[in-house]
């Protein structure tokens, strides 16, 4: 079992392409010196082939710039740590039926941390004052299976020897895409984003349909939005655990050879690659970004 792990942050002046810093008046050079508070996450076990992403769920801030270290960030380490953390444990008997209960624990954990920070729902605003959030995906090894989980776009993806597409966790949008109602467009943005975090956020209805989409934020709602399952996995075969900012990549088979490839030097391809499709297109490819492939 060959092991690549691989995050990269983003720039500050990716991030001025992308406007994320004009709206906090930054000068030329503040913005050429800016790093972004580290919001993805990753954990491999030393023990077991087990292995876990996260990526904090950045949260609009007003009052100057943007905090470092970042809560989110702190969610996205919580989460990982206590996915290798509780997997180990029960790694000489884990089942499908483990996977909820290390995610479970996993979110508890985060729902600690942010009370700790006294994030709690009556004092939520759900704008620059809200619940420390992340996306996260995991998978277990074991037996030529295996055992994955994700949530919201953290990812797992199976590629066969040849480069197939097997399997991609499901997409976490659909439900928050049919249930948003009429002239949602015209609504402010900052009162948008407000009402995807009350009602959207590890939303139900009434009778306990899923209405949104799921991260982890220590609810005990979030259980249900849950994706996880298992899948049989053969010699040659390539298993990724990635944050939202490789989804890009993913798609481009010309990225997907290099690990086929495997050959001597592959962690400065991939930096090399990157580093051309980010400044080229930093919208689709510029993002901050965590990566772990894992090749049976």
């Amino acid at each position: 079992m060959k092991v690549f792990k691989i995050f990269e942050p983003i720039s500050g002046l990716l991030l001025k392409s992308l406007g994320i810093l004009d709206k906090f008046g930054f000068t030329v050079d503040e913005i050429k010196k800016y790093s972004h508070p580290r919001e993805d996450y990753f954990k491999i076990s030393e023990k077991f082939p087990i292995f876990a992403v996260a990526d904090g769920v950045t949260l609009e801030y007003s009052g100057g710039k943007y905090p470092n270290p970042s809560g989110a960030g702190e969610v996205a380490k919580i989460f990982c740590e206590a996915v290798i953390k509780e997997t180990e444990k029960s790694y000489s008997r884990f089942a499908v039926s483990d996977i909820k209960k290390v995610f479970i624990k996993a979110n508890f954990a985060v729902g600690k941390y942010n009370c700790s920070q006294g994030r709690i729902k009556k004092k939520l605003n759900y704008l620059d004052f809200d619940l420390f959030a992340a996306t996260a995906a995991f998978v277990v090894i074991k037996n030529n299976c295996v055992y994955w989980a994700s949530m919201c776009d953290s990812s797992v993806i199976h590629f066969n020897k040849s480069g197939k597409l097997k399997f991609y966790s499901p997409d976490c949008w659909p439900n928050l895409r049919k249930n948003l109602p009429a002239g949602w467009a015209e609504i402010p943005e900052n009162e948008r984003i407000k009402i995807i975090r009350k009602v959207y956020r590890n939303g139900i209805d009434g009778k306990g349909n899923l209405i949104g989409y799921g991260v982890v934020t220590g609810e005990k709602i979030a259980e249900k939005y849950l994706n996880c399952g298992k899948f049989a996995v053969e010699a040659g075969d390539m298993i990724a655990v990635l944050s939202d900012g490789f989804e890009n990549y993913m798609k481009l088979p010309e990225f997907i050879d290099m690990f086929k490839k495997w050959q001597n030097g592959l962690g400065n391809q991939v930096k090399r690659f990157t580093a051309k499709k980010s400044l080229s297109d930093p919208k689709n490819f510029g993002h901050e970004r965590t990566l772990i492939v894992v090749k049976i």
